[in-house]
This record gives C-alpha cells, sequence and structure tokens, in this order.
C-alpha cells in the first residue's frame, strides 16, 4: 500500500485536486475533513483542545487573539493526527490523504518521504476572495455580532496559518505549492500528480 498525502491551508483547492487525482488513478481519497466530528468522539477527555474547540461559539472561537486561534489549528491536528493513523491502518489499497490537518511537522516526525506528500499553500489574496465567494462561509459568520469583523478574524487566522504551513514545509523538506487563482484545478492536479510520479491506470 502506498499513502501518498496532501496538506495545506484552507481554501486552496486540495479537496478538488484529490477528486480529480482519485479517479484519475483509482486511488482511494480519504479526507481528514469528513473525519473531524467522529475523531471528536473518539478522543473525549484525551483530547482537550478538540474539548475546548467544540465548546466555544463561533464568537468566542474567532474573538480570540490571532495566535491562539493558529495554536489552536495546530494543537487540534496533533490531538486528530492519531486518529487518523488508526484510520489508515485499517484501510487496503494505494490511498490519497488530504486535510489541513495533515502539517509537515507531523508528517516529518512520521517518516513521511518527501515525494508522498505536498501542500498546497493560497495567497492571503486568493484566499480571501475565495471564501468571500462561498455562501456557507458567510452564514458561519452572520450570526455573530458583527459578522464583518468575525470574517476578518477568520481571514486573518487562516493566512498566518498559511504562512506556518508552507515555513514548516520549508523546514523539513517538503515541497509547497502556492495557488494564487492563476491556474485552473486541472493544471495544479498535473503538478501534484508529477510531484507524486503518478501513472495514469490504463482503461479497460
Amino acid at each position: 500500500m502506498t499513502v501518498r498525502w496532501i496538506g495545506g491551508s484552507p481554501c486552496a483547492g486540495k479537496s478538488t485536486v484529490a477528486e480529480l487525482l482519485a479517479d484519475r488513478h483509482r486511488l482511494r481519497h480519504y479526507r481528514v475533513d469528513d473525519f473531524f466530528e467522529e475523531h471528536a468522539l473518539r478522543l473525549g477527555a484525551t483530547g482537550p483542545v478538540f474539548t475546548k474547540v467544540l465548546a466555544l461559539t463561533t464568537t468566542q472561537r474567532l474573538g480570540q487573539p490571532v495566535d491562539v486561534q493558529v495554536a489552536d489549528v495546530f494543537a487540534l491536528a496533533r490531538e486528530q493526527f492519531g486518529c487518523v493513523l488508526a484510520d489508515l491502518a485499517a484501510l487496503e489499497g494505494d490511498l490519497l490523504v488530504e486535510g489541513a490537518a495533515l502539517t509537515p511537522q507531523l508528517l516529518s516526525e512520521h517518516g513521511v518521504e518527501s515525494g508522498t506528500a505536498i501542500w498546497m499553500v493560497p495567497t492571503e489574496t486568493f484566499q480571501r476572495r475565495h471564501y468571500g465567494q462561498r455562501e456557507w462561509a458567510r452564514r458561519l459568520v452572520a450570526d455573530t455580532p458583527d459578522p464583518a469583523a468575525a470574517f476578518e478574524s477568520w481571514m486573518r487566522r487562516d493566512a498566518v496559518f498559511a504562512r506556518a504551513i508552507a515555513e514548516q514545509a520549508a523546514r523539513t523538506g517538503y515541497r509547497s505549492l502556492v495557488v494564487d487563482g492563476t491556474q485552473p484545478a486541472a493544471a495544479l492536479a498535473r503538478t501534484v500528480e508529477q510531484h507524486f510520479a503518478l501513472t495514469p491506470v490504463p482503461s479497460g
């Protein structure tokens, strides 16, 4: 079994690229975000940051200083990573694992080779524009006392997170791919495909 990893900041097109590659190469796509609530239940009291974050309202969470929010995101990733590894151990076939919780530091500690992992990191301008076009993102902050301030806090958090991911990737010897909106998803998928040295599966 071969496992390939796509990490990066939210709203960078990770899921779209993963879906394209999984379909093209007949890989099983494991989307970490889909298991957040299941992992939270599994961790229970052994996941103190999960417990803290899930107890906060959107207003409370986005009202924290940005550095606290970013620290929580990295701590959540570390708590969740054991659950991810346990899930993968129970699966068969070649896997494409994707999600923002896959940090370069965690994968480096796990011994993941550089040719099997990549991080998609959006520019802040692209990230803000892309989030702004998503109705669900606006709905998420709609019930806060100041939706504009909550949205701004969210964007600043993700911009800091993106920079930290790029810095981690460079420090640990992994590749990061800057996403600025100038390339369509198909072109990004080709870049990731080449990085993974994937050969299309013959049809028939």
